[in-house]
This record gives C-alpha cells, structure tokens and sequence, in this order.
C-alpha cells in the first residue's frame, strides 16, 4: 500500500535510504553509500507539501519512499528507495505510480528523473516503465543544473543520464 507518511516516520526514510543504497558496492559504486540521504527538512517539507509518499509493510511500517520535487517548475522524481528485503515486490512502482499522479494533478505532462544508465535497477528498471532517455543535447539549463548538483555529490557523469516519462 501506498500513502502519505505521518510526521514520526519521517526520521525513519533517510535510514530506508541508506540501507537501499548499499546495493551500489556490488556494481562499483561504493561512493553512493557514502553521499548524504535527503536531508529531514527536505522530507518534511515533502510531506507537509503532498510530495512525499511511503510504501508500507502489512504490519503499516513504511519500507520504501519517494520524493518528488519541482527544479525549474518540472515535476521531478527526487528520490526513490525502498529497503533490500523488500524490492521485487512492486512496492517502487507502486510509488513511481503514486508519484505520477500526484504530477498529473498538478497539471504536468511529464515526470522526469535522474538516474546510473548502466545499473539494472536503474535506468533500465525505468525503461521498463516507460521512461525514455533524453538525449544530452536536449537538456534544458535546470537539468545541467541538477547534473551538476549531482557531480559535486560525488555521481560520476558519464554513468548518469536523465530519463522522462509522458503522463496519460
């Protein structure tokens, strides 16, 4: 299930976070495990803003969290995580689901994010979903922003590629 967060599982999400990025060292990218999760007050302002949501467990314990926020005035999925144990269940794209139509009610078209083009549960995770690459060239100003954002986190570039979805 899917639904909004209450306030005292807020602190929970970085942890998810965390866990989730431990499947980086397995693919040569043990830098992820080491960059800041989302920061408390970015997941709060997400939650009091209707831009967080939570999957959950069927004990009601959230497992997983996405984020979206709005760089440039385009709905952007910001975060994505959902624990190890708990993947391969349909829990992440449920929340890309839920995440879409929270877009779509806002009057967006599109969804995009950022992601590793070469990571299996990454870019062509997305793919499977409907995401499209959008090509270097084409990036507007913001998404060289948000590129370069990512770079001093430590994402190394080239692996890194934008993709979008068109919302029904």
């Amino acid at each position: 299930m899917i639904r909004r967060p209450h306030p005292h599982e807020i602190k929970l999400l970085p942890q998810i976070e965390n866990e989730a990025d431990l499947r980086y060292r397995r693919v040569g990218l043990g830098r992820v495990v080491d960059m800041p999760s989302a920061s408390l007050g970015s997941l709060e302002a997400g939650r009091r803003e209707g831009r967080l949501w939570v999957a959950v467990s069927p004990l009601n314990r959230p497992v997983g969290f996405a984020l979206m926020k709005f760089p440039g005035g385009t709905a952007w999925l910001d975060q994505l995580s959902v624990l190890n144990r708990w993947q391969g269940k349909g829990h992440g794209s449920a929340l890309i689901e839920r995440t879409e139509a929270g877009a779509r009610c806002l009057g967006h078209r599109t969804l995009h994010l950022s992601t590793y083009r070469d990571v299996p549960w990454n870019a062509l995770y997305y793919a499977r979903l409907g995401f499209e690459e959008v090509p270097r060239g084409e990036w507007p100003h913001v998404f060289r922003m948000q590129a370069m954002e990512e770079n001093s986190h430590g994402h190394p570039s080239w692996r890194r590629t934008i993709m979008l979805r068109l919302l029904d």
